[in-house]
């Protein structure tokens, strides 16, 4: 019979050896990897406030056009408003135009007056064009009316082709704290001109807006004039953005030299200027996750939606087995930018779902932490940067100040990111389409650490506007989430 002894060492050192193999295994099986979705079904990642839409939808109403009214204080009876109210879904009542650009001379002058408003109330009167969107609107030039509940302020600014922007108003600074008192929405009439002069500051062109006599002056920054803009109608659009409404007329118009005759219909063109409609699209109500829909160039099915900016968090994001700053990371896929607003961002790429969860306050007082991607996101003038973008355990981390420019135009486009760890730092390089940038994370940051448990969408925590924007064809680095078990 084999020795007592002899079996006890030899089962003992089975069993270590057993052990040993299954902890090979399940180091190598649990080691960070790409994986890829297609999203042809449903991948029930995991969200949070992602979707927020009201139910009931609320109610958005247009009803502007021609009118045999008075309200603007015109020569007769006879005028053009009503009842405009701001919508991600566009809404507008002009006139067809020959074609203008930036290197035509633009003038316009009438009288408009708003009987009532909401807060949160807005619309556009000028040049645009009929495919312009937007609530920075790109090919236009035009004054803004702002009610704020009985009161309203006036803007004027132009949009280029590729969404650059500009513009100055009859007030200074926030609305919260401008000495400009606002005009009452008591029906008053004002008397208004706008003109562009492609001449203008040094020929880079500018615009003028006069209000009840007073001259402001808006030239258009260097390069904006060079990118272009096309114009093709002329009268209101609703700003797009959610909000409400206002009642607004005007009369006495004159479009480049041109009086324009009210007293009967003008038979103008109108886009969704009359009817009703459930608004799901309602400011901060995020509405992102798993689409049934292909704008990004893949097959059916996508992930994706209406991102808002807001001081509370929200994502979408698949559950994984945590990454840190010591692994090499790397995404990929396709992205289509459907729309936007000014002040409007979002981040993908990995976070950390409890870091997200337990921010409490806007970014601005307490920065995000546990996050290594990309961030859509860019000043008025330039509209949205592409660019890297990480934020380590306790908020020190670092953003890219430029990137490649997205613009909110549907069109598909390849992305790569790819972090490396290198020596006792670390380098994110980003690439969309062909244009790449690169940030480095210092040693020092790295040091600090960042830990990951999620890879997706989440809105950047402040206040602001909204992107729509799908993403497909997705790879990612990802480490099974039983690694934590």
């Amino acid at each position: 019979m084999p020795n007592r002894n002899m079996i006890a060492f030899v089962v003992r050192h089975a069993w270590i050896l057993a052990a040993a193999g299954s902890l090979a295994l399940i180091s190598a099986g649990f080691a960070p990897d790409l994986v890829v979705r297609d999203f042809a079904e449903d991948p029930r990642w995991d969200g949070y406030r992602n979707r927020l839409v009201p139910d009931p939808p609320r109610l958005t109403r247009q009803d502007f056009g021609w009118r045999d009214t008075r309200h603007a204080g015109g020569k007769q009876a006879g005028e053009i408003g009503g009842w405009i109210q701001r919508s991600l879904t566009p809404a507008s009542f002009a006139r067809a135009i020959p074609e203008k650009t930036l290197n035509d001379k633009l003038t316009a002058s009438g009288r408009f007056a708003v009987t009532h408003d909401e807060g949160g109330s807005g619309a556009m009167f000028g040049w645009f064009h009929e495919s312009s969107r937007g609530w920075r609107t790109p090919n236009s030039i035009g004054f803004r009316i702002d009610g704020n509940g009985g009161k309203y302020w006036v803007l004027f600014e132009y949009g280029t082709s590729h969404w650059l922007t500009g513009g100055e108003g009859t007030f200074e600074g926030r609305y919260q704290t401008t000495k400009t008192k606002p005009f009452a929405s008591d029906g008053t009439s004002h008397e208004w001109s706008l003109t562009y002069d492609p001449a203008g500051h040094d020929g880079d062109g500018e615009v003028t807006f006069v209000l009840d006599g007073t001259s402001y002056k808006a030239p258009l920054a260097k390069g904006h004039k060079a990118d272009g803009a096309r114009f093709n109608r002329f009268g209101f659009w609703n700003v797009q953005v959610s909000g409400d409404g206002m009642d607004l007329y005007v009369d006495d118009l004159t479009i480049d030299g041109q009086p324009q005759d009210f007293s009967r219909d003008p038979q103008w063109i109108g886009v969704g200027n009359q009817g009703q409609f459930p608004d799901r699209a309602i400011r901060p109500l995020h509405d992102f996750g798993y689409s049934r829909t292909n704008h990004a160039g893949g097959k059916t099915g996508e992930i994706g939606g209406i991102v808002w900016r807001d001081e509370k968090p929200a994502w979408y994001g698949a559950p994984m087995g945590r990454v840190t700053l010591d692994d090499e990371l790397t995404a990929s896929g396709k992205i289509a930018f459907l729309a936007a607003g000014s002040d409007s961002a979002v981040r993908i790429g990995w976070f950390g779902a409890e870091s997200l969860r337990s921010q409490q306050r806007p970014e601005h007082e307490e920065p995000v932490k546990d996050f290594l991607g990309l961030l859509i996101e860019g000043p008025s003038r330039i509209g949205h940067y592409f660019r890297p973008t990480f934020a380590t355990s306790d908020g020190k981390g670092a953003s890219a100040d430029d990137g490649p420019i997205i613009r909110p135009d549907g069109r598909p486009h390849d992305w790569k990111l790819h972090y490396q760890p290198r020596g006792e730092g670390g380098l994110i390089r980003l690439t969309l389409d062909e244009s790449e940038r690169t940030l480095d994370v210092a040693p020092a940051q790295r040091k600090r650490g960042a830990t990951f448990d999620r890879f997706g969408l989440f809105n950047v925590m402040a206040g602001g506007h909204h992107v729509e924007i799908y993403v497909d064809d997705l790879k990612f680095t990802e480490r099974p989430s039983q690694a934590n078990q």
